[in-house]
C-alpha cells in the first residue's frame, strides 16, 4: 500500500509540473487598460495586427502573446496559438480572445 501511495504522490507530482507554469491569462488583468500600460506591465506583443499610432497606443486593431507554441510531431505541425487583446478606436483594450495567427 506505501508503494501506491507513492507512485500516486509521484503522479501528482508529474502533472503538475507538465501543466505549465508559464503566464497566466485572465482578461480582467487586460480589460480597460491602455496598450501601453499593457506592454509596460506584460512586455511587448509577439504579433501585432496593424501599426501602432503616433500618440504610442495600438487603436482599432488587436495585439497577441504566446499561449501555446508551435508543437512538432509525429502526426503533423500545429500553429502557435494566441491570447489577442482587442482595443477600440481609443486605444482601450475591450475584449480578449484565443487564436492563431491570420494572414499568411
Amino acid at each position: 500500500m506505501k508503494g501506491t501511495k507513492k507512485l500516486l504522490v509521484l503522479w501528482f507530482l508529474l502533472i503538475f509540473m507538465l501543466s505549465g507554469c508559464g503566464r497566466k491569462f485572465d482578461p480582467d488583468d487586460y480589460l480597460g487598460k491602455t496598450s501601453a500600460e499593457i506592454i509596460e506591465e506584460y512586455g511587448e506583443f509577439d504579433y501585432v495586427v496593424g501599426d501602432i499610432e503616433t500618440d504610442g497606443l495600438y487603436k482599432s486593431t488587436k495585439g497577441g502573446y504566446i499561449y501555446r507554441e508551435k508543437q512538432v510531431g509525429f502526426l503533423g505541425t500545429s500553429e502557435e496559438e494566441f491570447f489577442f487583446i482587442y482595443f477600440d478606436e481609443n486605444g482601450i483594450a475591450y475584449k480578449c480572445d484565443y487564436g492563431i495567427r491570420t494572414g499568411g
